[in-house]
């Protein structure tokens, strides 16, 4: 009888053994993907289309339609551009966000040829992080200090509470508005070229 339950229990740890190295070989597997899309997708981020490209899925048609409705008009009177990216984790590493946030700008061609007036706001709901990259021009208006004190104040204070959209709205006219302050309209717009 000893030998039997000896038996069982020597077949049911090899068993279990065996499940746990599949499994062990299938989240090997299923990290090196993960880590290969995000290589991928550093080197050749999927080009925008409109001003908000949501990889996360933050924000609904009408939400994404009204963002880029707002920064399409401030487009038209400052020749500024600001463009929104979401970025879930299985783009990118929590360590290499603020550096794929930029490869995404330099990429897109954020901003006008010649006036680097671009703004890039990243967003990841999934690590809790949000980044602003601002173009050389907008640099001359827009101060590093200035920039940290709208994502404080008014980014994340929402997307605490979960209210992404809110969050990005107040946050885009927020930016505008420190912009407009600053001389983003006489320094940027068709008639100051």
């Amino acid at each position: 009888m000893q030998k039997i339950i000896w038996f069982f229990f020597l077949t049911w740890s090899l068993s279990a053994f065996s499940q746990t190295e599949e499994q062990r070989e299938m989240d090997s597997l299923r990290l090196a993907f993960i880590e290969n899309y995000r290589e991928l997708f550093s080197l050749h981020p999927i080009h925008h289309v409109g001003w908000v490209t949501d990889y996360e899925q933050l924000y609904s048609k009408s939400e994404k339609a009204m963002l880029n409705s707002l920064i399409d008009q401030y487009e038209k009177e400052t020749t500024v551009e600001i463009v929104i990216v979401t970025i879930d984790s299985t783009r990118v590493s929590a360590d290499r966000f603020e550096e794929l946030s930029l490869t995404i700008a330099n990429h897109w061609g954020v901003g006008k040829f010649g006036k680097d007036n671009g703004v890039l706001i990243a967003i990841s709901k999934d690590y809790r992080k949000i980044r602003i990259q601002n173009g050389n021009g907008i640099e001359k208006i827009l101060t590093n200090e200035e920039t940290s004190e709208i994502i404080n104040s008014v980014f994340i204070p929402a997307f605490r509470n979960g209210n992404y959209f809110e969050g990005t709205m107040q946050g885009v006219k927020e930016l505008i508005k420190f912009l407009n302050k600053n001389g983003a309209k006489d320094t940027f717009s068709y008639s100051s070229v």
